[in-house]
């Protein structure tokens, strides 16, 4: 796969991977003497209300800036995730042509290389662990929060309280905002490696009663990029299937 691509797809894989398998988490739970806070458990009833990739989305208008990759500048994005957890998604130029689409049915993926006429096909959780990421990277993407059986409560103030939730590969440390009853920033530490994400959420905005962040900065602190993430028009709910439809070009396997 040329480089410019490979960095193409790769970002754009980090930043739509969709309906992916769950990740078989640690079962943790409070800690046994905030068992019986109720407003703890208020506020995580309230914060996983507004998880928004169960039902699935639409993003009918988005972008992606990407800066200290081989790819570098500002592309259109357009994406759908339906309820089953399959996803399409479209990375655009300035002129609205498209450059990369997203398939991912079932276990099957595609990234459709329009410029070069290649297709790159693969399974969604070789391509994820083949990438240093957890299979369930789209909800993390997203800002959505664990159940609550699967965190560990870390600390909490007046503001935030922080939580930890994860399994024997990754960690996620997550701070949720009370102003927001969202999750307002996390890191994802690899155990296995130095690989670190940040991440931060915010703008957040309002669609079918649940809140989801419109903007999202994303670091990689490894390999040194910064990607963000803008979403300007998302409607909350998409049932629709979605076709693994692939058009005749060269393939070639992830």
């Amino acid at each position: 796969m040329p480089e410019a691509v490979k960095y193409a797809v790769v970002i754009s894989l980090i930043l739509l991977m969709t309906g992916c398998a769950a990740m078989k988490k640690r079962r943790t739970t409070v800690k046994d003497e905030l068992a019986a806070d109720v407003s703890y458990s208020a506020v995580m009833r309230g914060v996983t209300s507004n998880n928004i990739t169960g039902r699935g989305f639409e993003i009918r208008k988005g972008s992606i800036e990407l800066e200290g990759t081989e790819v570098e500048g500002k592309f259109g994005l357009l994406a759908r995730l339906n309820s089953k957890g399959d996803f399409y998604g479209s990375v655009r130029g300035p002129l609205g042509i498209e450059l990369v689409r997203i398939l991912m049915v079932g276990d099957d993926i595609a990234v459709i290389d329009r410029f070069n006429r290649k297709i790159y096909i693969g399974k969604k959780e070789m391509v994820l662990r083949k990438n240093g990421m957890p299979s369930d990277f789209m909800t993390i993407i997203f800002g959505d929060i664990p159940e609550e059986d699967d965190v560990e409560m870390i600390s909490a103030d007046r503001n935030e309280i922080v939580v930890s939730s994860g399994n024997e590969d990754f960690n996620r440390l997550i701070t949720i905002c009370l102003d927001y009853m969202k999750v307002c920033n996390q890191r994802i530490n690899a155990n296995v490696s130095d690989n670190e994400i940040y991440m931060q959420f915010g703008k957040f905005s309002v669609s079918g009663g649940k809140k989801y962040p419109s903007e999202i900065m994303m670091e990689e602190r490894e390999k040194m990029f910064h990607v963000k993430l803008s979403i300007d028009d998302l409607i909350y709910g998409y049932d629709s299937d979605i076709e693994f439809r692939l058009p005749s070009y060269k393939k070639e396997s992830f």
